[in-house]
């Protein structure tokens, strides 16, 4: 203990009760705090608190029920710290009562009440802690972007803070705001606004951010270069420096893919440092390469460029790197076996997939003994070519099916038109349901394996179209959950979710847009989830890169959660008949009526539907598409050098994987199906293992608690009445005002 410690101990030593009550229980908060802050003595500290009177000295005594209330905080001793924390006055103490609240409200996070945290943060008055204030309204920001998906309630929440406030947290609000407007609304201008209220002054570290993001929107445009160059260069790396790396590497993308500049994109990749950030250092080295391989035509730099991509910090630009090495030692060098070490190494991936079937079928070629090095040169162009063609148009129509969640289609001042695909419907059996929503331990939701279902066409209907087959020991393997967008469909309850062999006695849950995301990309997993396509989603990579700065300590699930929607095509093979999955007329009709609408209102309801949907030019452009897919894969079956691979067909259908399972014969057309789809390797560790042997017939990954994403109940015709009453007892019991709505359907079933 330091010596000007011990006298100040010395003298409040001396101040006893008897001498003055007041000042007696001021000493002891001053030796209190000076032994918890000073000397880190926690058990003296908690001592001379407690030695306080509420009586005698009541403001020091709430200003120790605070320290006591953080020590035990320290500890995680979360009972005792809410216990002190709850005895503080706000009249006494109203800086203490703020902070306070605003640890009562972690600890109740921490405990998954979240009526209770928000209860508590909205007890937190800016008159009394603006930083507080500012810090409870951003943290509720970020909860509701995070764990429940609700943007509108994350808004709010952002809109409350004020730069007077406290200027960091104002300026991660505004990049929030920037983000929900850009992301979230596609209102790009909105966004700008938010985002150019940043200052270099309220936060480099923002600042940065900010400018990131402005300079990704404008690249993702694709209009102005210059503008986003603007931003990008406004970014210095003291600032911030793993995005000064990232606002480096999209200079370079500008002067490699945009400007054809390759020795000023050279110098911005050149820039980009692994510490920095150690993603865009990888993808830098990977165009370094590729400048190298195609621009300055010198094979050795290119391959120490590729060589430097690592595995361990993102194995997709890692598989196009060793690829692009194989390509080199095999076609410019002429060294067969060195180019398999790297073709060897590649993994099917999102952004890979075709260099994942190129590289598998040229090893095959290798392997042949009629086949040599120039026989497999006059190939490389059809198979590089076709493949990589096949598998973006696949990811096109992918694109294309992903159903568009916005809870608007659009909207001004005075009107709004809902968006009729804001709910999907998942029909299944009252157990089910039960389980999924059963007290303490609720099931998730599942995806269950494609290999199990019970519908034996199911994933061959586009493959026997394009004449080739799948491998069935294949470790690449697909994992789908079925939707409807028909909530109370006679059809569906008669096909799915019976019990006791009793038609429609099933239910039909209905999903808010929250349950699922927007990013196609991560409907793929091979060995880890990249979320990112760096190439055509730049601002959702600002937005990975730049997580939110508030800690929340435990509660976000490390899991597949969100994954995208996609609705169903019904095809025919023979006709080439297309039809999509939709709102069925009827069932449209029918939920407007109990929205109290009139006819003629859902006339032109159904009518902006129909029109947002553009139906007809979607089919005609998917036809094009799929026809254009079956004659690429067409000439490379009819290749004679390729013809004699034995397992040409199965690599090939990897091509067309991430589609297959979303063609559906025309038979089915009138479910009106919509699927999340999930792609991995067997190994995945999200995959669930049977327990036991009679649920070995089945694998699944699990998805995500439902309750918080459920906004009505359908019960089928012939839905026993005590579910309805167990349903009515739960929510009302647990949801304090939440409307789920229960709905008995009136659907003539006979």
């Amino acid at each position: 203990m330091k010596d000007d410690y011990q006298k100040a101990v010395n003298y409040l030593l001396n101040i006893t009760k008897e001498d003055s009550p007041h000042y007696y229980g001021c000493a002891n908060y001053y030796l209190g705090r000076m032994y918890y802050y000073k000397i880190n003595n926690y058990n003296k500290a908690e001592y001379y608190f407690l030695k306080i009177s509420q009586e005698e000295c009541p403001k020091e005594y709430s200003m120790a029920q605070f320290e006591l209330g953080d020590i035990h905080y320290g500890k995680k001793n979360y009972d005792k710290a809410e216990y002190y924390f709850s005895k503080i006055s706000q009249e006494e103490c109203p800086k203490e009562y703020s902070m306070a609240q605003f640890k009562l409200g972690l600890i109740q996070y921490n405990k998954n009440n979240y009526a209770k945290m928000e209860y508590f943060y909205s007890n937190i008055s800016r008159k009394y802690h603006p930083t507080i204030y500012a810090t409870s309204q951003y943290f509720l920001g970020v909860f509701y972007i995070e764990t429940k998906r609700d943007y509108d309630k994350a808004e709010n929440y952002y809109l409350n803070i004020k730069k007077v406030d406290n200027p960091e947290i104002y300026a991660k609000a505004q990049f929030e705001l920037g983000f929900i407007s850009a992301s979230i609304r596609h209102n790009y201008d909105r966004a700008k606004e938010f985002l150019l209220k940043i200052s270099k002054d309220d936060s480099p570290e923002y600042f940065a951010q900010a400018q990131c993001y402005l300079g990704c929107m404008i690249y993702d445009f694709g209009d102005n270069y210059q503008d986003a160059e603007n931003y990008f260069t406004n970014i210095s790396r003291k600032d911030n420096p793993e995005v000064y790396a990232l606002a480096q590497y999209y200079l370079g993308l500008i002067n490699y893919k945009i400007k054809y500049n390759s020795d000023k994109a050279i110098n911005y990749f050149s820039k980009i440092f692994r510490e920095d950030n150690s993603e865009k250092y990888n993808q830098a080295q990977y165009f370094l390469g590729s400048i190298y391989q195609e621009n300055k035509h010198d094979d050795d730099m290119a391959i120490k460029f590729f060589s430097n991509v690592s595995y361990e910090h993102d194995s997709e630009f890692y598989y196009l790197a060793q690829f692009e090495i194989g390509n080199i030692y095999l076609f410019n060098k002429n060294l067969p076996a060195e180019s398999c070490k790297y073709f060897n190494q590649i993994k099917y991936c999102k952004l890979g997939a075709n260099n994942y079937i190129s590289a598998q079928i040229i090893l095959e070629l290798i392997k042949q003994k009629s086949c040599n090095i120039f026989k497999i040169k006059n190939v490389k162009e059809l198979l590089i070519n076709n493949i990589e063609k096949i598998c973006q148009l696949t990811q096109n129509i992918k694109d294309s099916l992903m159903v568009t969640l916005e809870k608007e289609l659009s909207s001004n001042e005075k009107t709004v038109t809902k968006n009729p695909e804001r709910r999907v419907a998942h029909y299944t059996k009252p157990s089910v349901l039960f389980n999924l929503l059963k007290g303490t331990n609720p099931s998730k939701f599942r995806l269950n394996i494609v290999d199990f279902m019970n519908d034996p066409s199911e994933n061959q209907v586009l493959i026997q179209w394009l004449n080739i087959t799948t491998n069935p020991d294949s470790e690449i393997k697909t994992f789908l959950a079925s939707f409807s967008f028909n909530h109370n469909s006679l059809n569906q309850f008669r096909l799915y979710g019976n019990e006791e062999n009793i038609l429609g006695s099933g239910v039909s849950i209905a999903f808010n847009q929250n349950f699922f995301g927007q990013n196609t990309e991560r409907s793929i997993n091979m060995e880890n989830i990249n979320l990112i396509n760096h190439f055509s989603n730049p601002i959702s990579a600002n937005k990975d890169l730049i997580s939110s700065q508030v800690n929340i300590e435990n509660n976000i699930e490390e899991n597949i959660y969100p994954l995208s929607i996609y609705r169903c095509l019904y095809f025919d093979p023979k006709t080439e008949y297309i039809s999509l999955a939709k709102r069925n007329k009827q069932s449209f009709y029918l939920e407007m009526y109990h929205e109290k609408k009139d006819t003629e209102e859902i006339d032109q309801e159904w009518e902006k539907y129909i029109e947002a949907l553009e139906e007809e030019h979607k089919i005609e452009t998917i036809r094009h598409q799929l026809r254009e897919i079956k004659r690429l894969m067409k000439d490379l079956l009819k290749n004679k050098e390729l013809n004699k691979l034995s397992n040409l067909e199965q690599l090939l259908s990897l091509a067309v994987l991430p589609i297959s399972c979303l063609i559906k014969h025309a038979a089915f057309e009138d479910e009106d199906e919509c699927r999340m789809i999930y792609i991995t390797h067997i190994a995945d560790k999200n995959i669930v293992e049977p327990t036991d042997y009679q649920a070995a017939n089945n694998l699944y990954i699990e998805y995500k608690e439902v309750e918080d994403y459920i906004d009505k109940i359908y019960l089928g015709p012939q839905c026993k009445m005590q579910h309805k009453l167990w349903l009515d007892n739960h929510f009302k019991k647990k949801h304090n005002g939440k409307e789920i709505r229960l709905i008995k359907s009136e659907m003539p079933l006979r």
